[in-house]
Order: C-alpha cells, then structure tokens, then sequence
C-alpha cells in the first residue's frame, strides 16, 4: 500500500540521518541532507538526501575463441552499497503515493530504522545544485521554481522561472536551444533566476 505520513521529532530524524550517511558517505563524492532537515525544522516528515555516487571504470577481459577483449564497466559504489544494504535487511523498498516502488539508479525511496529516506543521487556534477534547491525546498518554493514568472502556482504563489529557462530531464535548460546549463551548486541557480542567494532556513 503507499506510504502514510509520518512525522518525527527533529533530534530523531537527526540520529537516523546522521546513521544512514554513515552506510553510505564512503561511495559519494558529495553528499547533503535536504529538504526539513536542513532547513532547520523543528518536526520532519521524511529524510531527503542528495548524494552524487562515486563511480568507477574497470576493465574486465573476456575470453573470446580467438584471443581477448577489453570490456569496459561502469560501477556505480552508492548503487552497489544500497543494493547491499536492501539484501542484508538494512533497507526495504517503499512505494510512492501511485503505490509504485522507486529504486533506479538516481532516485531511490527507501526506509531505514523505520524511518521513510528520499535519496537522490544526480551522476552528473553539473546538476547537483539544481537538485538540490529543489530537494530542500519547501515544496511550495520548488513549486515556483518551475513555474513561468508571469503565472502562478496553484497555491497562487507567482512563478520565479525566467521566461527563457525550462526544467528538463532533471536539468535547468535553455527553452529554445534545450542546451543544459550547469548548476554545481545552489548559488548558480540562484544567479541564473537573477535572485539574491537565500540560506535554507530563509527560504519559504
């Protein structure tokens, strides 16, 4: 069945946050608790982190009948730990709200020590701070931001998107060209919105 909403004590969520990164920091190569726990609430309902795995390239020969090849792979570490972690027992799998289980390799919906952990995990550098403005919030914020200025939220919120920007594919993108433009932290989203730099707890 999906999920119900839970809510936890700030000091709780902080000790379930702070032993999952523990499973976990050794196969990122940047991580950051978002969304109510950075934002310094004092009940949370979920656990989201932002994480860019580490990946590394391995060369594999193959036998062939008439000598050798090189094959190439491409391991993911933050994959092959999860993936770990869930046949341990460590993690279960949750369902979103259309009942549906999420573990690909960039979004991941699991639960740890009871606790519901939204886990993002960006491969490209390039797009982690799009991600994370996003995953910190609050959703009523996220909401305006992909939302065209001149129009308005459904909460009736104005839109902050500038006319010439387009969310795609979990990029912030030229509208026109679909050029995806670089945002490694959240002060480049921020400087291409052509807003002042807001610190998590600012923000609403």
């Amino acid at each position: 069945m999906p999920e119900t909403a839970t809510r936890m004590h700030r000091p709780e969520a902080v000790e379930i946050a702070r032993a999952f990164v523990s499973e976990i920091e050794g196969c990122c190569e940047r991580l950051v608790v978002a969304g109510s726990l950075r934002r310094r609430l004092a009940y949370v309902g979920d656990i989201e982190i932002v994480a860019t795995p580490t990946v590394e390239t391995v060369d594999l020969t193959v036998p062939e009948m008439f000598g050798e090849r090189v094959q190439r792979l491409r391991k993911d570490r933050l994959d092959e730990r999860l993936t770990a972690l869930l046949e341990r027992g460590d993690v279960t799998k949750r369902v979103d709200k259309q009942g549906a289980t999420r573990w690909g390799p960039t979004i991941k919906l699991l639960e740890y020590r009871s606790a519901p952990i939204d886990l993002f995990a960006p491969a490209e550098p390039d797009r982690y701070g799009w991600i994370l403005v996003l995953r910190t919030g609050p959703a009523a914020f996220a909401r305006q931001l992909v939302v065209e200025r001149g129009r308005r939220t459904k909460d009736g919120r104005p839109g902050l998107l500038p006319v010439g920007l387009k969310p795609r594919d979990g990029w912030l993108t030229r509208r026109v060209s679909g050029e995806r433009l670089p945002t490694p932290n959240e002060a480049d989203v921020f400087a291409l919105y052509d807003l002042p730099y807001q610190e998590p707890w600012e923000r609403s």
